[in-house]
């Protein structure tokens, strides 16, 4: 069962048992559907409103890249299970099995790049949300500044997901560039959300 299908009160039921998935990084993206949800019922009671009929175009492509990155936010949870269950595995064997160590390094960048895609579409979220910030319903500021704040809540999730699998990696120079990049994005969301909520 994906987590699109799963019923929210079984998902939570898995997430709080002693099993290593669904785990931080089915929680990041989550937090991301959660947000184009958000932002998706922010447009609904924007589109069509006179008062607004100048940003109709922007509200519509905004509506359309919501609905996509729901759909990706989906994906990437599920993906990360499965990256995890890679890696756990091989944690299992031996440190000096021949398999655990030519697949280890491979199995956490596998791993470390789907928090990273995950970062990467909450600031897509974040930069859409950014252009609807005075061009949509004034009554739902709230939910567009709530939206935001799921957003990069999703960064920074993902980020410490990135962080804790680095830790684990032998190439250290794999392990500055992955860093680099996470943090670059959760500081990018970080400011985005703030620009929102103020």
């Amino acid at each position: 069962m994906t987590l699109r299908t799963q019923p929210i009160d079984q998902f939570l039921k898995d997430l709080a048992a002693k099993e290593p998935t669904p785990g931080g990084g089915a929680v990041a993206g989550i937090l991301s559907s959660l947000a184009t949800a958000l932002g998706t019922m922010v447009l609904k009671y924007s589109s069509g409103k006179k008062s607004l009929a100048e940003h109709a175009e922007l509200h519509d492509d905004c509506m359309s890249f919501l609905e996509e990155a729901k759909n990706e936010a989906f994906l990437l949870s599920d993906a990360d299970a499965e990256a995890y269950e890679i890696v756990s595995a091989l944690w299992k064997l031996p440190e000096d099995d021949e398999t655990r160590i030519e697949e280890w390094d491979d199995a956490l960048a596998h791993a470390i790049k789907i928090p990273l895609k995950t970062m990467a579409l909450s600031e897509r979220i974040l930069l859409t949300l950014k252009t609807l910030v005075g061009n949509t319903n004034t009554m739902l500021d709230s939910d567009l500044a709530i939206a935001a704040i799921l957003a990069e809540s999703s960064s920074r999730a993902a980020h410490w997901n990135v962080g804790i699998n680095t830790l684990q990696m032998k190439n250290e120079e794999q392990k500055i560039d992955f860093f680099s990049q996470a943090t670059a994005l959760r500081d990018s969301c970080k400011e985005l959300a703030h620009f929102i909520e103020h």
